[in-house]
């Protein structure tokens, strides 16, 4: 089997979906019988095993024009079968696509943007779906009810144990010292607001604008380049707030030391953070939004993440030595049953499905008419 990977996730951001990639294409590449080519766009790793060629970067502008661009190359280099790690596709190769979320569909974005359309034009080409928790894979047949649910497998993210593990109280303490971080922090990963504010990071700034006289520090891991302003102003004397960029060995001390991992979304599709945190031996505080509450398990403190209170108690609960100790066990537990190498393992099957059913009566008629409406698409494609 020769799989075309197009990379161009890399090209466009390097935060958790380029994490899940780089994870399970090393073991799906080490899968006898297979053959994979990737194509960079821009920033794509060197992964062995996986030959890697330029092509063009990818724009919005006339996307059928790059399906067709791409179909081309993967004729050329005999590709049987098709996946991307955003939402690109060619036009008469075989895909299998991986779902990360229906973020944009259930939280009400403007889905006629060009970005969410092609995410539209993705689902609708593939033949099989990899969706990283079973409540992306439920929300993609409630929005997708003509995908027949055999087409839609469940393949959970996996955990780098090597770099996302207990950390001694020497690692912590080199840690805080390079980054200046006081003994009291809690940690805040990702962006704190996103599109209708789904990330609900505020939920925190409005809790810790009540706690006077307390003296604690808040931890931004990445995310957008600067704290908002909304959020910082108001706050008491004795909160202060710092934004940093870790590598992931950086990351871990940082979850090793903190308090807890406050992690009030209000909708993802799997939530990275709050595994990588429980195996750093990091309570998580978090809801059971999206596939929130499917990940965390029993070994998260919950919050309905919409009243500051419940956050607060949370916070306290955290401190508490006897039920915190408790919840970083549990924590552990529930991070271990976590591997990249089933996520790897149910790709592969999928990919092999999609290319055995290429060249059946069904798949030919609809590649062959998907090929024409992406070609007059192309044509009157004017782009942004």
């Amino acid at each position: 089997m020769k799989l075309l990977v197009d990379g161009v996730f890399y090209q466009l951001a390097r935060t958790g979906i380029a994490r899940v990639w780089t994870s399970m294409l090393p073991r799906l590449a080490a899968m006898p019988g297979i053959e994979i080519v990737m194509l960079d766009r821009g920033q794509a790793p060197d992964i062995p095993g996986i030959e890697r060629v330029a092509f063009p970067s990818y724009t919005w502008n006339n996307t059928a024009e790059d399906s067709r661009l791409i179909d081309t190359f993967a004729r050329e280099v005999g590709a049987d079968v098709f996946t991307s790690t955003y939402y690109t596709t060619p036009t008469t190769i075989p895909s299998v696509l991986m779902v990360y979320d229906m973020i944009p569909e259930v939280m009400g974005f403007d889905l006629t943007a060009r970005a969410w359309k092609e995410k539209e034009a993705s689902i609708c080409f593939a033949q099989y779906y990899a969706c990283i928790s079973a409540n992306t894979r439920n929300d993609l047949l409630k929005f997708y009810p003509s995908i027949p649910p055999e087409r839609a497998s469940v393949t959970h993210c996996g955990l780098d144990s090597a770099a996302f593990h207990p950390r001694s109280a020497e690692e912590v303490a080199a840690f805080r010292a390079a980054f200046d971080v006081p003994p009291l922090y809690y940690v805040l990963v990702g962006s704190r607001e996103q599109h209708t504010g789904y990330k609900n990071a505020g939920l925190l700034f409005q809790a810790l604008k009540t706690m006077r006289g307390r003296r604690l520090h808040v931890l931004c891991v990445g995310g957008e380049p600067d704290v908002q302003a909304h959020f910082l102003n108001g706050l008491p004397s004795g909160i202060t707030v710092q934004r940093v960029d870790l590598t992931d060995e950086q990351l871990s001390c940082a979850y090793a030391g903190a308090q807890a991992l406050v992690y009030p979304s209000l909708y993802e599709g799997f939530g990275m953070p709050v595994i990588e945190a429980m195996a750093c031996g990091c309570p998580v505080i978090t809801t059971k939004f999206g596939s929130l509450g499917e990940v965390a398990g029993e070994a998260a403190v919950y919050i309905s993440g919409r009243d500051t209170s419940e956050l607060i108690k949370a916070m306290e609960v955290v401190s508490g030595p006897a039920r915190r100790a408790e919840i970083v066990q549990r924590g552990l537990a529930q991070a271990n049953s976590f591997s990249w190498d089933p996520m790897a393992e149910e790709f592969h099957r999928l990919l092999l499905r999609a290319m055995d059913e290429r060249d059946t009566p069904r798949v030919k008629a609809f590649l062959s008419r998907w090929s024409e409406l992406r070609a007059i698409q192309a044509g009157v494609d004017v782009g942004l």
